[in-house]
């Protein structure tokens, strides 16, 4: 082998090491089990029970239209609590946002009038769990409480500053928007 390609070889690793390095991306954490979620956001289910809604090209168009993103995977499982009466009592999904910081997923539960229960962080990166639970300690996730399908979930942010709480928690802050946001539009969708 010449010098030559020894150091192209070189060069070519150490570039592509520093592509990866760029979107720095450090291991899933859990910060809260989906069937915790679920368990403690329909609290008065007797049963419960999941439905995984396979999405349709006409789908795909009209979340790419409401929403301004395509979905990753080609189905939504809802998950779904009844009460003793047979009613459902409350529909939980779990949707996700990639950044270059890692996924950031939520638990989005959802009232029987359409409305947001709770919304709780159940996954975020080594990296941004502290940001990710100052963000939480400031009361955002109560924000989207009372929310429907068609809501700007970015309005939950006013008043959250990178003064008050930090850049970081700041910027994750709105990736948990974001995520809220996708669940309202795959909500009103597809359930």
């Amino acid at each position: 082998m010449k010098i030559g390609q020894t150091h192209a070889g070189l060069l070519a690793v150490t570039a592509a090491t520093l592509l990866a390095g760029a979107t720095h991306i450090t291991p899933t954490v859990v910060l809260a089990k989906q069937a915790d979620v679920i368990r403690s956001a329909v609290p008065d289910a007797t049963a419960y029970f999941v439905k995984k809604v396979e999405i349709g090209k006409a789908d795909f168009r009209r979340i790419k239209r409401l929403g301004s993103f395509s979905p990753e995977q080609k189905a939504v499982r809802f998950y779904y609590g009844r009460d003793e009466s047979g009613r459902v009592a409350g529909v939980i999904l779990f949707p996700q946002v990639n950044n270059q910081h890692g996924p950031l997923e939520v638990g989005l539960a959802m009232n029987p009038d359409g409305t947001v229960r709770k919304v709780e962080v159940t996954k975020a990166t080594v990296e941004t769990k502290p940001w990710v639970l100052r963000a939480v300690r400031s009361g955002l996730t109560r924000r989207f409480e009372g929310m429907r399908p068609g809501d700007d979930a970015e309005l939950a942010l006013d008043g959250l500053t990178d003064a008050e709480l930090g850049r970081m928690p700041r910027y994750m802050a709105g990736v948990v928007a974001e995520a809220v946001a996708r669940g309202l539009v795959l909500y009103g969708v597809l359930y």
